[in-house]
C-alpha cells in the first residue's frame, strides 16, 4: 500500500480534534461575526466634521462626505461578504473532509472502527483499549495498521475516480 497515503490517513485521524475544534469555531463566527450596518457606516460619516467647527450652518452635510460614506459602504458590504464567502467556504472543506473519514471509518470491520474511534476521535488511550477489547497492546497496535491500510484504500479507490 501506498505508504504516503498511510502517512494522510494518519494525519487526518490525529488532526481530527483540532479540525472539530476549528468547525466549531468557524460556526461560532458566521453566526456572531461583528458586522458593521450600512446605516451605522452613513450616519457616523454624515455626521462628522473634519474642521471641528460644525460645518457652515447647523446639519450640513457635505455632498464629499456623502459620496465617501456611499462608497464606503459599498465597500464594507463587499468585505462583510467576502469574509463569510471564506469562512463558509472553509466550513464545508472541513465539514466535509470529517463527514467523509468518518463514513470511511464506519465502513470498516467493526474491531478496527472501534479501535480508530476510540484512539483518535473519543480520545482513549491505548492501554485502555486494548483492556477494554481484552487482546495485548501490540494486538491493538496491528488493528490500527490493518485499519488505516484499510482507510488509504478507500482513500485510494475515491482518489482513482477523479
Amino acid at each position: 500500500m501506498n505508504v504516503e497515503m498511510k502517512e494522510h490517513i494518519l494525519g487526518l485521524l490525529e488532526n481530527y480534534s483540532k479540525r472539530e475544534q476549528q468547525i466549531s469555531l468557524l460556526h461560532y463566527e458566521i453566526k456572531h461575526s461583528a458586522r458593521i450596518s450600512p446605516k451605522e457606516i452613513i450616519d457616523s460619516m454624515a455626521l462628522g466634521h473634519g474642521d471641528g467647527t460644525g460645518g457652515s450652518g447647523k446639519g450640513h452635510i457635505s455632498d464629499k462626505t456623502m459620496y465617501i460614506a456611499l462608497n464606503y459602504q459599498e465597500r464594507m458590504e463587499r468585505i462583510n461578504a467576502e469574509s463569510a464567502n471564506e469562512i463558509a467556504q472553509r466550513l464545508l472543506e472541513l465539514e466535509g473532509e470529517q463527514n467523509r473519514l468518518r463514513y470511511y471509518v464506519s465502513l470498516l470491520e467493526k474491531q478496527e472502527a472501534n479501535v480508530i474511534r476510540s484512539f483518535y476521535i473519543e480520545g482513549v488511550s491505548w492501554e485502555e483499549i486494548a483492556q477494554k477489547i481484552g487482546v495485548a497492546l501490540r494486538t491493538v497496535h496491528k488493528i490500527k495498521n490493518r485499519a488505516v491500510g484499510h482507510l488509504a484504500e478507500l482513500y485510494a479507490y475515491k482518489a482513482g475516480l477523479n
